[in-house]
This record gives C-alpha cells, structure tokens and sequence, in this order.
C-alpha cells in the first residue's frame, strides 16, 4: 500500500501487495477457475511452475466441466434409502449421500415423471452449487432414439452456471434408463 492508502503493484514479479502487506499472486480470471480436482491435477509434471492464464478455463471449457461432473453427480449411487431424510436433513444433503437414489427396477408406469423431476433437481440442487438453483429446470424432452427404448427417459437439464461478471447459460440432453438407473448425457448446448 502506497501511503494514500492503495495497493501496489510489486515490480519484480506479478504479485500484489494485499491489506497485510504480504504480497499475494494474481490469477487472471480468478472467477474462472475449474475445481479444486481440476485444479490439482497437474498436466505438465515435469515444469515447476505453471502461469495463471494456465488454469484459469474459457467459459466453454466450464460448461464441459460442469457437464462432466453433472455426469457423475447423476450416475453416483447415493445411500438415500437408508437415510432418513426427515430426520437428517443435513446428512441427506451432505456428501455422504452424494448421487442418485437407485430407480433400477422402475417402471414408467409406477413412477411418475413428476417424481423423478423432482428427485433429479434435489440432486442437481444439493451437490452441484455452481448451477444457480433458481435458474434450473428438468423437463422432458423429445428424444426419438432414446424414446424408442421401454423405460427410458429422455429429459434436458437447463440453467445458469454460476459466473463471474454474469451468469452463463447451461443445458444438457440427457436420458435415464429406468433399468440400470444409468444417465446419458447426450449433448451439450447453450440454451
């Protein structure tokens, strides 16, 4: 801090002085950072040191993230049948229930699509905060190939992804087999 009271810049590296006085790095595009597991995976082992532009992502490259991990999320196996919910709340919505509850053996005709909608966005909602959780919708969709098929679901999952200067936008085409409780994500669009 200059003696008005700013923060300076430190020449002899990319560092700037914070509120402390001890100099901390600057990261371009800080609020465009992948996960902490993105981030800690080092894809060039051999280099010391790696630049800030070199894990900051594009938005592009976060809607992928976002997909991949929303593609985990939905094909985890959560333990949901033997947490009581009402009970234990905050253990049903911790990472120890991480997932889908199983909907193997389902039959279209047994649950309705209300249900699952509703059981996908709890999901979405609990475990994956990047989506902005009144922006999110899970709605059937018309997927004649995945349609085809006795007891699968065909559905699209549309949001905003949480960003920075603003919002970016979300959506996902995506099928449940009711009979392994498997999830397709089948493509990836802004919406």
């Amino acid at each position: 801090m200059n003696k008005k009271g700013v923060p300076v810049q430190d020449k002899r590296s990319d560092r700037r002085a914070g509120d402390d006085g001890v100099a901390t790095p600057r990261r371009a595009n800080t609020h465009l950072l992948p996960t902490l597991l993105d981030r800690l995976r080092d894809d060039a082992p051999q280099r010391q040191t790696e630049a800030p532009g070199e894990y900051a992502v594009t938005r592009m490259q976060m809607r992928g993230i976002v997909q991949r991990d929303l593609a985990f999320l939905l094909n985890t196996m959560s333990i949901e049948e033997h947490i009581d919910r009402e009970r234990y709340p905050e253990a049903a919505a911790s990472t120890v229930n991480f997932g889908m509850p199983p909907l193997a053996g389902a039959f279209m005709a047994s649950r309705k699509w209300a249900e699952i909608e509703r059981i996908i966005r709890r999901v979405i909602r609990d475990f994956e905060p990047r989506l902005i959780a009144e922006t999110l919708v899970v709605a059937p969709s018309k997927d004649t190939e995945a349609s085809e098929r006795a007891n699968v679901l065909s559905f699209e999952v549309r949001g905003m992804i949480r960003m920075d200067p603003y919002p970016l936008e979300f959506m996902v085409q995506s099928s449940l087999d009711l009979e392994t409780s498997q999830v397709n994500i089948t493509g990836m669009r802004a919406s």
